[in-house]
């Protein structure tokens, strides 16, 4: 039986960067994962982060001719339903092959010394007068047991520890389900024209939630699409967006299929020694479903916290209850007030999206600014004014129904108390469960993304 400080299960980009960040701090971390190395991180082959992200959160930065870059753009557009009324915002971007970045960010990690196990799979919490002290985990030669102060959940959208906690806990164990993620298809085409060229912008078309993206063939794109309840579903809307959607003519090289958290977090990601985060914490983005870099913004917190109880040898869910406190005031505030936001303006119906696109290009054009520089959309009265008239317009020529406009007004309330109410987040676990009926009626009110 080995004892470390910390165990980390999931050794993704969020287990790399979070066990590295303990490492640095001086403790000896251990990272499991259920894949062998050969195939971790190969659910997708390409994924984004943000060109300015590298130097934010300290991570390797692939450059042209490493194997691990794919490509990089700075331009994105956002059109109507018809592919009509393009809205261009910037927002640099690298393209990287996801299971060589992965390998890549073990290594980062495996430099300050972090142990790394494969082919090992979580089975179950130890426990020692009540309270978690390590995991068993098996290999093809058994199972074994760890021991650590504290074990992190970084397993992804199964999040099979973070379910599998004591019913005293109070991470919640509820499954993501089919209406709770994305999920996500991605044809990989070639165009048939060999001198046409995809590889410096990307298009979305969000009444789809579709778009084309960039590969690393700078003559081929990846054609993609999020949908809840099934990748059914998913094939469905892609096959009225090619139907829809003027695009290059091209043949689709292969397909991918994976899933994604689109649901709100656990209200707390802490009980006695144990941290939840990554997928498994659903920390993605309201706005593109991303999670990469949007689950390091809360492992820097995890890790000052973490590093701080361990020193007082004290990993209690009081004293690692900072974690959720100060992730709400610098980004989980902003993410619910957006997601339910964009819960409600997603209801609206094709015609009434292809109408906000054709009049409200310079409201949509302030909205989609705000999606790429920061995790809150804020839009002033001076952009919101104008915005309603025209709507108010299109209510009277019967472009846009009451309902549609009911809801998107709700959202902007809804939306606000909700950030009000996360930034009110208890400083300790009294009073948790009194804000979590309040939340629980404000997300109800809210409803799903499907």
């Amino acid at each position: 039986m080995k004892k470390y400080d910390v165990a980390v299960i999931g050794g993704a980009t969020s287990g790399s960067f979070f066990a590295r960040k303990m490492a640095e701090k001086g403790y000896n971390v251990l990272v499991i994962d259920r894949n062998p190395l050969e195939k971790i991180g190969t659910r997708y082959d390409i994924f984004h982060i943000g060109r300015k992200e590298f130097e934010r959160f300290g991570i390797p930065r692939p450059v042209k001719g490493d194997k691990e870059w794919a490509f990089e753009f700075e331009t994105n557009y956002t059109a109507a339903p018809s592919g009509k009324y393009p809205i261009k915002t910037f927002d640099p971007m690298v393209g990287l092959h996801m299971h060589d970045y992965t390998v890549l960010m073990n290594e980062w990690a495996k430099e300050k010394g972090v142990v790394f196990i494969y082919s090992a799979s979580f089975e179950d919490f130890v426990y020692e007068n009540g309270k978690i002290s390590g995991f068993t985990y098996s290999t093809e030669d058994g199972t074994e047991e760890v021991l650590a102060k504290c074990i992190v959940d970084c397993s992804g959208i199964e999040s099979i520890p973070r379910r599998k906690l004591p019913e005293n806990a109070l991470v919640e164990k509820f499954e993501i389900s089919p209406e709770d993620m994305f999920y996500v298809v991605l044809k990989y085409v070639k165009f048939k024209d060999p001198d046409f060229v995809y590889n410096t912008s990307s298009t979305g078309w969000p009444f789809y939630k579709s778009w084309l993206a960039p590969q690393a063939d700078p003559n081929g794109g990846i054609l993609g699409i999020g949908a809840c309840n099934s990748y059914k579903q998913a094939e469905t809307i892609l096959e009225d967006v090619i139907k829809t959607i003027p695009l290059p003519e091209y043949t689709i090289v292969h397909t991918e299929k994976g899933k994604t958290p689109y649901t709100r977090p656990p209200y707390s990601f802490v009980t006695d020694n144990f941290i939840v985060t990554g997928d498994s914490g659903c920390l993605t983005k309201p706005n593109n479903g991303e999670g990469v870099t949007s689950s390091m913004v809360h492992m820097e917190i995890a890790a000052d916290v973490l590093d701080e109880a361990i020193k007082q040898n004290d990993l209690s869910c009081k004293n690692l209850w900072k974690i959720n406190t100060l992730y709400n005031e610098k980004q989980g505030a902003d993410f619910a007030s957006t997601r339910a936001l964009l819960t409600k303006i997603v209801k609206a119906k094709k015609d009434e999206f292809e109408f906000f696109f054709e009049k409200g290009h310079d409201f949509l054009q302030a909205f989609l600014d705000g999606a790429a520089d920061g995790p809150e959309i804020k839009i002033n009265m001076g952009q919101l004014i104008p915005a309603l008239v025209k709507i108010l317009g299109g209510i009277l020529t019967g472009k846009v129904s009451f309902v549609t406009l009911k809801e998107a007004a709700g959202g902007f309330i809804l939306s606000g108390k909700l950030k009000k109410h996360y930034l009110a987040f208890p400083k300790s676990p009294e009073g948790y469960h009194e804000w979590v009926k309040e939340a629980d009626a404000l997300w109800k009110k809210a409803g799903k993304m499907q």
